[in-house]
């Protein structure tokens, strides 16, 4: 298609670090490799570290990103350490409120008049013929298309990673229904200005276009990057002397539940199937120590813990799994997260444990992997470790989860 100047504005963008920055710093990368000109506004780094996605951007010229004063107190998203760290967190926390009509915990709710007058100035300096808004936070999402009135000819698309004004996220609960309010007035006013509304999960879709009856939306689910793995997950050969699952990430939600389970089933395990027990064994690759190990410790020998691997290393150890572990929270039970695109690559059978939603009707339907839950725990997690030939992702369309496969549907909302 012909070459389109497409700016992308994402709050959370490398070097920015945060998963709210990969879905767009891998469309920009395909973008801008199929011949776009891509320019990208977004917040400047406040913290010491750096976005694991930093070399997504890579290939993109330094002139073509615009990072703005973030404008709203890090204190707010940051762990209180000491006395002062309290002070100034209460001070924000009662200041805040007073220069918003609606959700203060909206971290771009300063920064209207910036990215108004950067948007304009980009819009005449790249000749920009479309724009991409993407949240959370969603302030900004407001403040960008109160502008297509004025470039009614330019195609303004909104990409929800996440819900707005529903299922109590971002603190929306905790606003008062005035607040709520007028966020459900902001929403619905960027619902109807926009050309497109696209999300990465459809009940998303399916709740604004029942509530506001969008003009144009489109599902474009998260993928994965075949740029992160630089080695084949089909040649390794599996040791025959162990079962080894591995979970990795962050542990969403109360997942005490399923611990406490897991700690029934291997005392199963070790009494009556003495020779299933030694050959089972758990690598737990997280980002910060959790305290639902605690509850596994009887069987401390039967697990290794690591804490914070590179993308790289962490692909590498995947290899050897022969079930990754999956936990989701109660909401995310109807959501493919940027994690599942990359299972499905690896084609590592899943153990998945959620209540009962849209991920698990996908397990079962494509024969990937067994629904845990608390009702068939010891039963199906002792059929898996049984029947690993049977989740073989035999006819299972991996190709439609590619970011390039995904990129070329988004070139055809251009």
């Amino acid at each position: 298609m012909n070459s389109k100047n497409i700016l992308i504005i994402n709050y959370v963008f490398p070097p920015y670090p945060g998963i709210g920055g990969r879905r767009w710093a891998k469309f920009a990368k395909y973008l801008y490799r199929y011949g776009h000109n891509v320019y990208v506004i977004a917040a400047q780094n406040p913290y010491s570290n750096v976005s694991t996605f930093i070399n997504d951007i890579a290939e993109i010229p330094k002139e073509n990103f615009y990072y703005l004063p973030p404008l709203y107190p890090k204190i707010i998203f940051s762990p209180l350490k000491n006395f002062i760290d309290k002070l100034q967190y209460q001070f924000w926390y009662r200041v805040l409120p007073l220069f918003t009509d609606g959700n203060y915990y909206d971290r771009s709710m300063f920064w209207k008049n910036q990215l108004q007058k950067k948007i304009v100035k980009l819009i005449e300096e790249k000749k920009i013929d479309t724009i991409i808004v993407s949240g959370p936070p969603f302030h900004y999402a407001y403040y960008t298309l109160q502008l297509k009135d004025i470039y009614p000819n330019i195609k303004f698309i909104v990409d929800y990673r996440d819900e707005w004004t529903f299922n109590g996220v971002h603190g929306i609960d905790s606003i008062g229904e005035r607040r709520k309010q007028k966020e459900i007035e902001k929403e619905k006013y960027v619902c109807e200005k926009a050309d497109v509304v696209i999300s990465c999960a459809s009940l998303i879709l399916e709740y604004l276009n029942k509530k506001y009856k969008l003009k144009n939306y489109f599902l474009l689910s998260h993928a994965y990057d075949k740029d992160d793995f630089n080695f084949s997950f089909d040649k390794k050969s599996l040791s025959n002397d162990k079962i080894i699952i591995t979970l990795f990430g962050n542990i969403e939600g109360d997942q005490s539940l399923f611990f406490e389970n897991l700690n029934k089933f291997l005392n199963v395990l070790q009494n009556q199937n003495k020779e299933l027990y030694q050959k089972i064994f758990f690598n737990f690759y997280l980002l910060s120590p959790n305290k639902y190990l605690s509850i596994i410790k009887p069987h401390k020998d039967k697990y290794i813990v690591k804490y914070n691997l590179s993308s790289e290393k962490l692909f590498e150890e995947i290899i050897e799994s022969h079930f990754i572990l999956v936990l989701l929270s109660k909401r995310s039970k109807d959501y493919f997260t940027t994690k599942f695109p990359e299972l499905f690559y690896m084609k590592k059978p899943l153990l998945l444990w959620s209540e009962k939603g849209i991920i698990g009707e996908f397990v079962k339907k494509h024969k990937i992997g067994i629904h845990l839950t608390k009702e068939n725990f010891n039963e199906l997690f002792l059929y898996a470790l049984s029947h690993l030939e049977e989740f073989q992702y035999t006819n299972f369309p991996i190709e439609e989860w590619d970011y390039e496969y995904r990129t070329k549907e988004l070139e055809k909302l251009l």
